[in-house]
């Protein structure tokens, strides 16, 4: 029991305190989750990266963060595992079972966190398959479909359609390639332009 005792004082001695404390509340928050008295998406925020050829720079600085899986896992999944995965390595080092040679509070705390970033890593890497969710309708998959114009006419300027997901119908910007197309006339989509958010359509039967 003594023996106990001291490795629990030591967990919350500096330098593993911080981590401890961390560590400490992600039980609590995971507690709660398994008694259902808190909403699983309560603090699992969702962190949308858009790394398009236009990226500005906000989108640039968060390369790091999706090439950490930050964004593909979800957040509390992924801090779960990086707080502890600081917390043993804090443990580790502090002990000198890798570095054999006493360092300072600060520095163990900043190999800690460091080292977990590449653990963490390693770890969610094969999660990945599990949360990356197809977005359904992606404007790519949408080629060769077809659509229905519901705008009075649609035209190289102008026009909506409105495609068929089995469910809701998506209203479609769209722009002609073969003159215009009356409302209710079905057209064939042949192309996406992101700059204009728009899908250049084709009328499936050509009038002479």
């Amino acid at each position: 029991m003594q023996k106990l005792d001291e490795i629990f004082t030591s967990w919350y001695s500096m330098p593993i305190l911080p981590t401890s404390i961390l560590v400490s509340a992600l039980i609590l928050y995971w507690l709660i989750v398994l008694v259902g008295a808190l909403d699983l998406e309560f603090l699992d925020w969702d962190f949308e990266l858009h790394l398009e050829t236009d990226a500005n720079l906000l989108d640039v600085g968060l390369v790091p963060l999706r090439f950490l899986n930050l964004g593909r896992i979800p957040v509390m999944i992924w801090t779960s595992l990086y707080c502890l995965s600081a917390w043993i390595t804090t443990i580790v080092i502090h002990n000198n079972w890798i570095v054999k040679q006493a360092q300072t509070d600060g520095i163990v705390i900043a190999e800690s966190f460091a080292i977990a970033l590449v653990i963490t890593k390693l770890i969610t890497n094969p999660l990945n398959q599990w949360f990356d969710i197809e977005e359904p309708n992606r404007p790519e998959t949408l080629i060769g479909r077809t659509c229905t114009i519901t705008t009075l006419q649609a035209t190289e300027a102008t026009g909506e359609a409105s495609f068929g997901t089995g469910g809701a119908p998506l209203t479609l910007t769209v722009r002609t390639l073969n003159g215009e197309l009356a409302r209710g006339q079905s057209a064939e989509i042949m192309k996406y332009d992101r700059e204009l958010n728009a899908y250049f359509v084709r009328g499936t039967t050509e009038e002479n």
